[in-house]
């Protein structure tokens, strides 16, 4: 089937009423969209570790991986509460050491930067409100995750889901839609697992750095550079320079926290440019291009957990889209080679 504007059209205007339900739904939809991230994690590092070690039970893989899981994401929502509720606890004593600081340092042409100017234009009693707004946003979206995630780990998987065989008229149809779920989970469990990874790697690397340089709360902040690798472009930056910031106010000193952002960015070139590459070449395929729009978008749409989220659930739009002639070229554009994924000829849809 060739594509043409009228299904063009209707794809682009599916698309819109899409994410004008992602957007009204919001509370609901981050925390359900997190749950399912999670729930998938878990099936693929189970099925990585059964064919690591056949002879183990699967029952048991399941129950000790999602423990494992859990209790990472825990501690990960304790350290960045901890953390946020420190720098809540500073932001008073801030301005002085920035001020102090800054005092020391020629902007140019032999001037000085004017502490008190800029932060005149700071309305820090409203910072204060969004912070502490942030943080019980942040509570209530990870009971609501927790909620959805138990519920998914205790019902059937894709393969035994009786639903897919109720929603066909026959079997034949039933079975070609469990080969596409099982293509689109395992798509995004690669890149899942690939990314959690690498953001490992590039999390106990800086957590070496801010120990060296001595800046408080270093768990915090690899935990904050963790979730930041998930974010393309924007996020290695952000998770170099903020760091950076508090060793320099807290160091007072210019070439430590110099150090801090040299090493950190490098390490996510690094990882970014080099590692990540060759690992995830057929995990996501996603144009880089669209990759930046995407993060504007989930951002736009569902704020910093949109960011984090906006590469997954981007390979996640990629390859449903990648499976259905009427919106195959939508995922062509999405793709970086032009080849998304192979339509199933029993499961595309006119």
């Amino acid at each position: 089937m060739t594509t043409t504007p009228g299904s063009v059209a209707q794809t682009t205007t599916g698309v819109a009423a899409g994410l004008a339900i992602l957007y009204f739904l919001r509370p609901v939809l981050v925390p359900f969209f997190l749950a399912v991230l999670l729930r998938i994690l878990i099936a693929g590092i189970v099925s990585l570790v059964v064919r690591l070690l056949p002879r183990a039970p699967r029952w048991l893989i399941l129950i000790a991986t999602a423990v494992i899981v859990a209790f990472s994401a825990y501690s990960i929502f304790i350290v960045i509460l901890q953390g946020m509720s420190d720098l809540a606890k500073q932001a008073p004593l801030l301005p002085a050491r920035i001020d102090s600081l800054i005092r020391s340092v020629n902007v140019g042409f032999g001037r000085r930067f004017d502490l008190a100017t800029v932060l005149g234009l700071i309305d820090i009693r409203s910072l204060e409100h969004g912070l502490a707004s942030g943080i019980g946003d942040a509570v209530s979206k990870a009971f609501l995750t927790l909620f959805f995630f138990v519920f998914m780990l205790l019902g059937p998987g894709t393969d035994s889901d009786p639903k897919i065989i109720g929603i066909t008229s026959n079997g034949a149809r039933a079975n070609s839609q469990r080969v596409v779920l099982s293509k689109i989970a395992s798509r995004v469990q690669m890149y899942l697992i690939s990314q959690t990874a690498i953001n490992l790697a590039i999390a106990a690397i800086s957590a070496a750095v801010f120990r060296f340089a001595q800046l408080p709360d270093t768990a915090f902040w690899s935990v904050t550079v963790f979730l930041l690798a998930f974010m393309p472009v924007v996020g290695p930056f952000v998770a170099s320079i903020v760091p950076a910031l508090f060793a320099a106010i807290h160091s007072g000193s210019i070439a430590l926290p110099l150090g801090v952002f040299v090493i950190v960015l490098t390490v996510f070139q690094i990882a970014h440019n080099l590692i990540m590459p060759k690992v995830q070449a057929k995990s996501t395929n996603t144009d880089p291009l669209v990759g930046i729009f995407a993060l504007g978008i989930w951002t736009l749409l569902w704020g910093v957990p949109g960011a984090i989220l906006a590469t997954p659930l981007t390979v996640l739009m990629m390859v449903i889209a990648a499976q259905f002639q009427s919106t195959r070229w939508l995922a062509i554009l999405m793709s970086h080679d032009g080849v998304p994924d192979a339509v199933d000829p029993q499961s595309s849809a006119t």
